[in-house]
């Protein structure tokens, strides 16, 4: 099973960027030992368990 979100964090930092909240739900990805991708657009996970590979995406929230 592949599963592909993406992550729009809705507030920013003092400057309004929003790259270290994104940083930090790829990193829980990663930090699961799942295989994935990141690319333009989503971070594609990849599992045997639907139950664990959501609570994956859960996580980064």
């Amino acid at each position: 099973m592949i599963v592909a979100f993406s992550i729009s964090p809705t507030t920013g930092d003092e400057t309004g960027g929003v790259a270290e909240a994104v940083a930090a739900a790829v990193r829980v990805v990663r930090e699961s030992g799942l295989p994935n991708e990141t690319n333009a657009m989503f971070t594609n996970i990849e599992g045997e368990w639907l139950q664990r590979d959501m609570s994956e995406v859960v996580s980064c929230s």
